[in-house]
């Protein structure tokens, strides 16, 4: 056919149809399109001017981290301050376990 394009590379042969240019150009024609698109759209910036309830609110959520992150690292200091008690305490032998005795066993044996 007329409209058919052959290519050969290496000893192969590689058709294209019409219809398969005629998509790749529509393709990069679209990819051109949503790449204008987006490149324009960054020139438009918002620059907000500083306000009084933004920088208070800044303040009471620093407070609120400061104060998640004494409480994360409460357990680790009540930890650290019950091992160093233990080194200057006289070390005692640690609790022993009393068996109990089952009363019933299940075989009756």
């Amino acid at each position: 056919m007329i409209s058919d394009h052959v290519i050969t590379i290496a000893g192969r042969s590689v058709t294209f149809t019409s219809h398969d240019v005629f998509m790749a150009g529509v393709s990069i024609v679209i990819g051109l399109l949503f790449w204008l698109a987006l490149y324009f759209s960054r020139k438009r910036i918002v620059v907000l001017k500083r306000s009084i309830a933004v920088d208070q609110l800044t303040f009471e959520l620093s407070r609120v981290a400061d104060a998640l992150d004494r409480i994360a690292n409460h357990p680790a200091e009540r930890a650290i301050a019950a091992a160093s008690r233990r080194q200057i305490q006289p070390q005692s032998p640690p609790p022993q376990r009393q068996s109990q005795v089952v009363a019933h066993s299940l075989f009756r044996s």
